[in-house]
């Protein structure tokens, strides 16, 4: 059978996790007229712009653990979804859990996941990445599909160090594979599996995967965009937005203090010190990148609180020094909802890298920088230069299409 135009393949990692929930919810909410409200790709300034049809997209996944139904009725008792949402998608929640592959765990997590997730963590690197493939090239002659997009959506990854090999450029990533230690990042297994299949990998969370330049060098010769990482969706946006404006009117920063708190799963994991220390990174990096250097005091942390559930609370203090040494602050607080927000990024991700890779593009592509904490291809926080940067490659796709 030959690829459905109409079709194009939305393959998460996490596929029963909250964002890849209300992805699901809200695609099928996008299909029934509702406004786009939160993605980018969908204001007026893009509207010429020939990305990929959001009632395109069909979602498929792995996850290690969950169900599908269970998370759709959390979301209902918080607030995230309507009732009348989440009936009318109940097919589609089926539909979805019955694709849904056994995913890849870490290591340390062996004790507590199921059976079948259990037998992938037995196999080897190179087994892994082998399964992921098949996994991925059952879905595309299922409906079958024109294109697709894999979109790394899992729990933050304890940190962990990854191997020296596996920052040479010039470096074969299957030759590396067999000679890496077994707690090898699952974001790295995900990233080659897609990218050996043609497939555009975006990582949506605090995970090495396309940051390794071994993988990055292999998707630029395979002409496959790669686009990370961290999602950035609150307090760091903000960041990226307020520190600008005291670096261009002459202010002196000199602390920055942000104290975060959440509820969900995300939350719940990131209590746990060695996913924190990653997620930590990403938020403080920014500061010391648009700041400049200086002797100013920066701190971040993250503290799991229930009965937020899904709306992430940030409240921000920063003390700044003007004419005279006159001392002043700024202090805000931030609640949004974690899925909410991230849900229409992630489609927009897709998009974008669909339209990448409609144009030839391979490797690290960092027109997406706006949407990251830590983003690929450019060192560049400053989310208005940012979005200049993305608005010049965005024209740049309407002037030279591909083909």
């Amino acid at each position: 059978m030959s690829p459905d135009p109409r079709k194009l393949g939305l393959f998460l990692v996490g596929a029963r996790g909250a964002i890849a929930t209300t992805v699901l919810h809200g695609l099928e909410a996008l299909r029934s007229g509702v406004s786009p409200i939160g993605m980018v790709t969908a204001i007026p300034d893009f509207d010429a712009v020939p990305f990929a049809p959001t009632t395109s997209f069909r979602v498929r996944g792995w996850d290690i653990a969950g169900d599908c139904h269970q998370t759709a009725s959390e979301l209902v008792r918080t607030g995230v979804l309507s009732s009348d949402m989440a009936d009318l998608c109940a097919n589609l929640r089926d539909r979805l859990e019955m694709s849904i592959a056994p995913g890849i765990a870490e290591a340390k997590d062996s004790d507590i996941v199921p059976p079948e997730v259990r037998d992938r963590l037995a196999m080897t690197h190179s087994q892994r990445v082998s399964v992921l493939r098949e996994d991925i090239r059952a879905w595309m002659a299922e409906e079958p599909f024109a294109e697709a997009v894999v979109v790394y959506l899992a729990t933050a990854e304890r940190t962990s160090d990854v191997p020296e090999e596996w920052q040479n450029p010039e470096a074969d990533p299957f030759e590396l594979l067999e000679q890496s230690p077994g707690d090898l990042s699952p974001s790295i297994l995900y990233g080659l599996a897609a990218v050996a299949e043609g497939l555009p990998f975006v990582n949506f969370t605090p995970a090495p995967g396309p940051q390794v330049t071994a993988l990055a060098e292999y998707a630029k010769r395979q002409g496959v965009p790669v686009l990370g990482n961290d999602g950035k969706t609150g307090e760091t946006l903000l960041k990226t937005v307020l520190a600008p404006m005291f670096r261009d009117r002459g202010l002196n920063v000199m602390a920055w203090e942000g104290y975060n708190m959440l509820g969900n799963r995300d939350g719940a994991a990131l209590a746990d010190p060695e996913r924190r220390e990653g997620k930590l990174k990403n938020k403080d990096n920014v500061l010391g990148s648009i700041l400049g250097p200086g002797q100013r005091h920066t701190g971040v942390s993250i503290d799991f609180v229930p009965s937020l559930h899904d709306w992430k609370t940030a409240w921000d203090f920063i003390h700044f020094e003007g004419f005279l040494g006159t001392q002043m602050s700024l202090q805000f607080t931030w609640q949004g909802c974690d899925s909410a927000l991230a849900a229409p990024l992630v489609l927009d991700l897709a998009r974008i890298a669909l339209l990448a890779k409609s144009r030839g593009e391979g490797g690290p592509l960092g027109a997406a920088s706006p949407f990251f904490k830590a983003p690929l291809g450019t060192r560049v926080h400053d989310f208005h230069r940012q979005m200049d940067t993305f608005r010049r490659w965005v024209s740049d796709s309407e002037r030279n299409p591909k083909g």
